[in-house]
């Protein structure tokens, strides 16, 4: 297993490829697994799984195997937690005071939507949510169908998401498609836990998770499962 970590300038950018490091050495440590890593600038070189920003990988992954990954958002099958309108839809669809999300290309139009901005939605296919008020937000971590991290990335940190919640969500997911590894970031707000985004475990900020036991496993899990689809 060989990881091709993204530099910039010569340095490692990302908190996940410093944790991964970390990850690789415990591992070498003890002796548990045969694993090395590449620093590149470039996703240029073939049998590795890329870690990086999302234009590195999706680079990676087009190249190297003619695939794109795209936004999960919020999955259908997780509508009913959301306690809020969502509707995937185009830019005729979009309405005054709603947040959008491109549903064509991860990390593309994201904007809450007003009077002023309404008519700059550029054509494309759009997840359409209703706004709300979110005290807390957090991020969570999915292997295997398992919750193993939860960590607060936005908010006030001392208002917790209900576990159960989340949970059922998971599984929920789970029997719709779910990927290997993701995440799964839910917000609080009114005392209801419900889901923001959901994301395929690549490029994502760790915001502290730090299982250097699983960490490698879920990267390569994941790359491995999107790219035999």
């Amino acid at each position: 297993m060989i990881f091709l970590i993204q530099t910039i300038e010569n340095t490692i950018k990302h908190d996940f490829s410093f944790t991964l490091l970390e990850a690789i050495e415990y591992h070498k440590w003890y002796g548990h697994m045969d694993i090395e890593y590449v620093l590149s600038e470039k996703p240029c070189i073939a049998n590795c799984i890329p870690v990086g920003s999302v234009e590195f990988v999706s680079e990676y992954l087009n190249t190297f195997h003619n695939k794109t990954p795209l936004p999960l958002n919020i999955p259908t099958c997780l509508f009913p937690f959301a306690k809020r309108c969502i509707i995937n839809g185009n830019q005729n669809d979009v309405y005054e005071n709603s947040f959008v999300k491109s549903n064509d290309k991860i990390k593309s139009f994201t904007k809450i939507v007003d009077k002023s901005n309404i008519t700059n939605v550029p054509q494309g296919n759009y997840q359409i949510s209703e706004l709300i008020d979110i005290e807390s937000e957090w991020r969570a971590f999915v292997y295997k169908n398992e919750l193993v991290g939860l960590n607060n990335y936005s908010g006030e940190f001392t208002v917790f998401p209900d576990v159960n919640t989340v949970n059922n969500m998971i599984n929920v997911f789970k029997d719709n498609g779910a990927p290997v590894a993701y995440t799964l970031d839910v917000g609080i707000f009114n005392n209801l836990t419900v889901p923001i985004e959901v994301h395929d475990f690549f490029s994502c900020g760790l915001y502290g998770f730090a299982d250097l036991n699983l960490l490698p496993w879920m990267y390569f899990q994941w790359f491995k499962e999107f790219i035999s689809k």
